[in-house]
């Protein structure tokens, strides 16, 4: 059995540095690797890559980006389990975040929303139990 991620994310960012710099301190996501234009992180369950638009203008969407200037993360939201919402809901916004949803309980679950670099949104949860919260 290989170590390899079942699963493998690739984001296009405007600033490779600050996307990666999020989602370490925000999802908890460890650093492998870091270039110009390119940053590699592992967090549970997943790998992931952040790409510079100038590593790959084959990309299907290279020219409308760099025309339009649009979020590259509309339409999609990531949901990255985390050890502390509300701590990660604060780093995120001390990075820059816009709050989407601030901590709400939810089934079992705190969760939060925050859109981050380039327009991504990113869930967080954690488990919780009712009985717990203040």
């Amino acid at each position: 059995m290989t170590s390899e991620a079942e699963f493998r994310l690739i984001l296009w960012a405007t600033d490779v540095g600050a996307l990666a710099d999020f989602l370490a301190a925000v999802v908890g996501a460890a650093p492998l690797a870091r270039h110009p234009g390119f940053a590699e992180l592992r967090a549970p369950g997943v790998h992931v890559e952040v790409h510079a638009d100038e590593t790959f203008p084959g990309h299907p969407w290279f020219h409308a980006l760099a025309r339009e200037g649009v979020a590259r993360g509309i339409g999609a939201e990531m949901i990255f389990r985390v050890t502390d919402v509300v701590a990660a809901y604060r780093a995120a916004l001390r990075m820059g975040a816009q709050a989407v949803a601030p901590p709400y309980e939810f089934e079992g679950r705190l969760e939060t929303s925050v859109m981050g670099p380039d327009g991504y949104v990113f869930g967080l949860w954690q488990p919780w139990e009712t009985a717990t919260s203040d």
